[in-house]
Parts: structure tokens; sequence; C-alpha cells
């Protein structure tokens, strides 16, 4: 039984149809929730992947439905990928060989659900898949396999997700395969190195210039797609989709206008927003944006 609920899970759920010798007896995914303006409901990636496949698909709700869809299965492995509910200790005993969670971080670094988020926030260079044997705490289960992947410069949340996906997708079925044949060793993580993730909320993508410009662009692209991040320009939201950083030095939170560039001073070096989007308007490059604030060209202190 596969458990997925978002893109990162589709992905290690269609590599797993591919696999001749791998049979999915049903798809678990969280329930359709409503999404955007209008909160219309949508169904996960994941369920519509299933959908297509032509699988069985259960949307239990809490721990209790789970529990009781899954009694009425007899399969060797459960496959969880960003599934996002605890398991109950009686349901991991279920399956032959146990349960198999795919994590996209070097554990025990970064347990919980924002892991790529989290080594991007750090400016991490490097991070990595855990193919990990599950118990009932978050992230804590025996490591099975691990493979250690360097992070680009310029990868965003998104960007590092897709490549993730792809090589722990195909890392996947040989773990199954070795699991069941008992060639691998699982090797216990050590707890005291542990660090964990916290949950990403919208307000997280607001502005502090009392962090350094650095920091603010692994900001961006920890929180790319998705909470973006965004600071004030009298009274409206401004979105930064793209910035670059210089060691110039200026009062934090301090917008300095110029003909085809602006400066924003954090407490260390400057921010330079390349690509912005003002509150009620669409994206546009930072000289579009300027030449309708041509007026503006003295310095003006954030408020």
């Amino acid at each position: 039984i596969f458990f997925g609920t978002p893109d990162f899970a589709a992905t290690h759920l269609a590599g797993l149809a591919k696999e001749t010798d791998v049979e999915i007896e049903a798809v678990v995914t969280q329930p359709d929730k409503p999404t955007g303006r209008k909160q219309l409901l949508t169904p996960p990636p994941v369920k519509e992947l299933a959908k297509n496949l032509n699988l069985e698909i259960l949307q239990p709700s809490n721990k209790k439905e789970l529990l009781n869809e899954l009694r009425k299965f007899k399969v060797d492995f459960y496959v969880v990928v960003a599934y996002g509910l605890i398991f109950p200790q009686e349901a991991l005993e279920l399956p032959k060989y146990g349960a198999i969670n795919v994590h996209p971080s070097l554990l025990p670094k970064y347990r919980g659900a924002t892991p790529i988020q989290e080594s991007l926030l750090h400016g991490d260079e490097e991070t990595g898949i855990s193919i990990i044997q599950m118990n009932s705490k978050m992230d804590e289960g025996d490591v099975l396999l691990v493979k250690r992947i360097p992070i680009a410069k310029e990868e965003n949340a998104e960007t590092l997700a897709q490549r993730l996906a792809i090589i722990s997708s195909q890392m996947l079925p040989h773990v199954l395969r070795d699991a069941e044949s008992s060639l691998l060793t699982p090797v216990k993580q050590n707890n005291l190195k542990a660090t964990n993730c916290k949950k990403i909320e919208k307000e997280d993508g607001k502005i502090d210039f009392k962090k350094s410009a650095k920091e603010i662009k692994n900001m961006l692209r920890a929180y790319t797609p998705w909470p973006g991040i965004h600071t004030e320009l009298e009274g409206k939201k401004l979105k930064i989709l793209r910035l670059e950083t210089s060691e110039e030095q200026n009062e934090p939170g301090k917008f300095i206008f110029a003909k085809k560039e602006l400066k924003i001073g954090t407490v260390y070096g400057t921010i330079l927003p390349k690509i912005v989007q003002l509150e009620g308007k669409k994206p546009t490059n930072i000289e579009s944006f300027l030449n309708g604030y041509q007026s503006q060209t003295s310095s003006q202190a954030l408020r």
C-alpha cells in the first residue's frame, strides 16, 4: 500500500507503478481540501495519479479510520512518502515487512514536514535522502539507506524537491527488493543529534530586515513557491520574487530608489530586488516597476 499526498509523493507512486514486480494494492492519501481564492474542493496530486492508474484510493480523515481501512489488506510493505499523518503502532505491525518511509533530509537532521525548506533556510550546501523503517514516532525509525546530495546555489524549494523526488523514487524499488531479501542492515538514529522542522505559516514570508541579506535570500529560496517573501511599500504588500545581494551597507529596512535599481538595507548587506509584485498588480522586472515610481527617487524608510 502506498501512502502520500503532494507532488513529491506522486513522483514515487509513478515510479513504483512502472515496476513489473511491484503490485500496488491501494493508495492512501489525505482528504480533498479547499484551495485557492474560491476555496474549491481539490484532490491531492497523489489521488489524481492513482485515479489515472486505476488504483483503489482511500482517504481516511483520522487514525481510527485509517486503521479500520488497513485491516482489510494483507500486504508485504507500506511505502510512505509525505503522507501527513503519524501512524498508530498497530498499523505499522500489519504489513509483513513493515513500513518504509522516504524522507528528504540526512536524518536525524530536519525531522518533520518541511526538511527541504529548512535546509535552504540554513543555507546548507548539501542535503540527502533517508529511507527508513518506520516506527510510531516522527521520522525516528532505523535508517535503511542514505544518499547525500549537493544543493545548487540558486535552487529553491520547488526545484530541489523535484530533483530529490526523482533521485529517491529511483532508489525506492531497490530498497524494497533488498528489504524483502534481508540484505539491508537497519542503523539506529542518534537522537541526541536530532533537529526538528517547524510548520511553515503564511506569515513566515514577511521579511525581517534585522536579518542579513544572505538570510533573506535563503528565505526566498526556501519559501518559493509558497508562501513567498514580502515586505510593505506605502501600505501595500510588495512581493519579492527574485533578488540579488550585495555587501553594501545601508540602514536596515531603508528603501533606496535609483533609476534602474532598488536597494533595501539589512542588518548586514543589501538586497536588490529583480522581480517584484505589488499588491493588486502582476509580477514585473524592477526597471518597469521603478518607472511607475519615478517621483520617488529619494530614500525612504520602511514603516
